[in-house]
């Protein structure tokens, strides 16, 4: 009787560890797959290329930005302004006015726009303009989803 009552609280205490173990790998399962989820969900935009949004004091501009060209259209305006898009290096570019000077040539020149890349986050990057005779300015340029 001993030996009978021995074997079902094995058998008992067997089987409650082995559902444990099965819960245990459920769980972790579930933590991976939400954790991959949420990696993949985040955007990680690129900051060279794509469509990105600027927010100042008094209005919101829309950026279209391809390798070579940028166009800029803000929500207080009408038109849009077609740029030049130079890569100097990984993160510092110029923008050109392409009505007032429509040359490639990657040098600075007057009214051109030297932007630096500063920080890279998921949904944004922060960038130093800075144009000759005029204070430097950082802003937020927010991906748009």
């Amino acid at each position: 009787m001993k030996t009978c009552k021995f074997l079902i609280k094995l058998l008992l205490s067997i089987h409650y560890l082995t559902n444990m173990r099965i819960l245990i790998l459920l769980f972790t399962f579930a933590c991976l797959t939400a954790a991959h989820a949420q990696s993949m969900g985040s955007t990680n935009c690129d900051y060279k290329i794509g469509e990105f949004y600027v927010i100042t004091k008094s209005d919101t501009c829309c950026i279209t930005r391809t390798k070579d060209r940028q166009t800029k259209k803000c929500n207080s305006s009408d038109s849009s302004y077609e740029l030049i898009v130079i890569w100097l290096s990984d993160k510092k570019y110029i923008l050109r006015d392409i009505h007032y000077n429509p040359t490639t040539s990657p040098r600075v020149m007057r009214n051109d726009v030297v932007m630096t890349v500063m920080e890279i986050n998921p949904d944004s990057h922060v960038v130093n303009a800075k144009v000759k005779g005029q204070k430097n300015r950082t802003m937020a340029v927010y991906c748009n989803k």
